[in-house]
């Protein structure tokens, strides 16, 4: 019992903090969307959003909205209200064929990417993957939390480990005692940094270790075509030993998640057509996003496309030049600024929501227990002034929090 999971711990310590966050007016803000990350609340308060994850600034580009709107009016219908697997719509194969093609991978759409893992990580755990040999399973302690919260399942089929952020070295250990081996992991975390994809390569090489990557933040904002951090380190078409879900929702400013396995046509796809449930009757995106899915992939193909990654990375540049952080020069565009206090933190991103600025506030379990902070998404339809304010801003009122000695920092 609460061996991979604790929710009445985890609740009663973070509770106090959502509680507080949800007084200052931080959660639940209904608005009207401006445009390039703007909105405007029921009361007429404007704000630019910083914690938006459309990185390209694609979720209000007009082709994709036309898009969606004609898939739902070909089609005559948002869902076919029945298992993809037993009926679907072309749109469907529409999208995992552009998606395929694009990516070079053999893709597989679902409802999100925490669907996508709950779809496929039970299954590598089972062995389906491994010569049908359950592999010990070995989680990177900061992985995200749709991944940690399938622990359990996993362990029913599996040995479960979980290992220090980006240990490398205890990993390989691991792969020297077993034959079978499957690392999970983010490709990109939600809360900065990566995965040290190249090194992790060497022992797939070396030991056979099997690759399971949530690229949910990394698809889009990186690499050729958007390939994402991990597709782009690979440098060639994906394995049949590695794995990779990921959202298009975010940088690919579309609906959905995706699985990408490969090569094309192997039995993995099989695998998962027909030996899992929530790909056979949980929701599939519906004709809107797959409309949608379409036309990003499309826009991915073009100099359109090349110049809002040029564009994205310009603006990440600036924010380093202004804001110091733990991911400065990584090149990715998620930030976190610790703060420490998690009641400072909160009063930090109500002044700033005050001043026309929206920040997340994070804190456990999303983040440690008192390294509190702002998360902060650098999107490439952010205007020069726009992040430059906001570095001043962030700078006064930090600084006016400081002498308060309440462990901000």
């Amino acid at each position: 019992m609460h061996t991979y999971m604790n929710i009445k711990k985890l609740a009663s310590i973070s509770g106090d903090f959502w509680d507080v966050t949800d007084r200052a007016g931080l959660f639940g803000l209904i608005v009207s969307g401006l445009g390039d990350g703007r909105h405007r609340t029921l009361d007429g308060h404007e704000f630019v959003n910083m914690s938006s994850y459309s990185y390209l600034g694609l979720d209000t580009d007009s082709r994709l909205v036309r898009a969606a709107a004609d898939a739902v009016l070909a089609e005559g219908s948002l869902n076919t209200s029945t298992s993809r697997m037993r009926i679907r719509f072309p749109a469907l194969e529409d999208a995992e064929a552009a998606l395929s093609e694009l990516f070079d991978v053999e893709a597989v759409t679902t409802a999100s990417c925490a669907v996508a893992a709950w779809a496929s990580l039970p299954l590598v755990a089972s062995g389906l993957f491994t010569e049908d040999v359950p592999p010990v399973m070995v989680f990177d302690k900061n992985a995200h939390f749709c991944l940690n919260a399938l622990k359990a399942a996993a362990a029913d089929e599996a040995e479960i480990v979980t290992v220090a952020h980006n240990d490398v070295a205890a990993l390989e250990e691991l792969c020297k005692r077993h034959p079978k081996v499957a690392y999970v992991a983010d490709g990109v975390y939600s809360t900065g940094g990566q995965a040290p994809v190249r090194e992790l390569l060497r022992l797939q090489e070396k030991y056979g270790l099997f690759l399971y990557f949530d690229e949910a933040h990394g698809i889009s904002t990186l690499g050729r075509n958007g390939r994402g951090l991990v597709l782009e380190e690979l440098g060639g078409a994906i394995t049949d030993r590695t794995i990779i879900i990921a959202s298009l929702n975010k940088g690919f400013g579309a609906s959905g998640g995706a699985i990408f396995l490969g090569p094309r046509g192997s039995q993995h796809r099989k695998n998962l057509a027909l030996r899992n449930g929530p790909l056979m009757w949980s929701q599939r995106i519906n004709t809107a996003g797959l409309g949608a899915v379409q036309a990003s992939a499309a826009l991915h193909r073009t100099e359109e496309f090349a110049r809002l990654q040029k564009r994205l990375q310009t603006n990440i540049d600036l924010f380093d030049d202004l804001v110091q952080t733990e991911q400065s020069r990584d090149g990715l565009p998620i930030r976190f600024v610790e703060i420490g206090s998690e009641d400072a933190t909160v009063q930090l991103a109500q002044n700033l929501l005050e001043r026309g600025f929206y920040a997340s506030p994070i804190f456990f379990p999303i983040i440690g227990r008192g390294r509190a902070g702002l998360r902060l998404m650098l999107r490439a339809n952010m205007t020069r002034t726009e992040i430059e304010t906001f570095a001043a801003l962030l700078k006064e009122l930090r600084d006016d929090l400081a002498p308060a000695g309440d462990g901000t920092r």
